[in-house]
């Protein structure tokens, strides 16, 4: 069953970005790596939470409300059920905007991205740098590693990030992504040139995150 990286993504795509990240580390010893995820948060799972939980919270209110007393407790389950439904309903429109908000987004990406980040391997001069693409909320991540940190400027990661957004937006996703690995790898040569000695300590082939 195709998943959604197979959606944007083709092993030839996959291949494409690979042999950009290998270009990129031939003329530096810092290390790229390029990560894929479907998504970074199971937003409609989490909807459907909080939706069930306040469809239950509408039927205990609407059994309470709808209860009798004569010979004995009675209760309109059928009241229950409609309004169970109802607040399901509700709840399931009205927290849509919520979970789409852009900042939500981001912040969700980032922290998973920084997941990501933490289990890379780490390099012998602290210059690694990770490309984090999740697709569902259509947003990148560009994290570098210490080493590389205190020599490039703060704001410098905005323009490969704005590469990689500006294209997914276009739907032009891989060129995108090669187009930050080009720039990152120009960067990184000027700061970082390869050694004599440098090894490959990043693998260069795209890791897909499971679903």
């Amino acid at each position: 069953m195709p998943t959604l990286v197979d959606k944007y993504f083709s092993s030839i795509d996959l291949k494409a970005i690979e042999e950009a990240v290998r270009k990129a580390e031939s003329a530096t010893c810092g290390e790229l790596a390029v990560t894929i995820t479907p998504r970074s948060r199971r937003w409609l799972w989490e909807r459907i939470e909080v939706a069930s939980v306040m469809g239950a919270v509408a039927m205990l209110i609407s059994l309470w409300f709808t209860r009798q007393n004569d010979w004995g407790v009675y209760y309109n389950y059928s009241q229950g059920l409609l309004w169970g439904i109802i607040g399901f309903a509700l709840a399931y429109v009205t927290a849509k905007p919520v979970y789409q908000r852009p900042e939500r987004r981001r912040k969700a990406v980032w922290k998973h991205a920084l997941e990501h980040f933490q289990r890379l391997t780490p390099t012998k001069g602290k210059t690694g740098v990770l490309i984090f693409i999740s697709l569902e909320e259509g947003q990148a991540a560009v994290l570098a590693d210490t080493g590389i940190a205190t020599k490039l400027a703060t704001d410098y990661w905005d323009n490969p990030h704005r590469l990689i957004s500006d294209a997914m937006k276009s739907g032009k996703h891989v060129e995108g992504i090669i187009a930050a690995v080009n720039a990152i790898g120009t960067e990184l040569a000027r700061h970082f040139p390869r050694e004599q000695d440098d090894t490959n300590e990043l693998p260069d082939t795209v890791t897909i995150d499971p679903d």
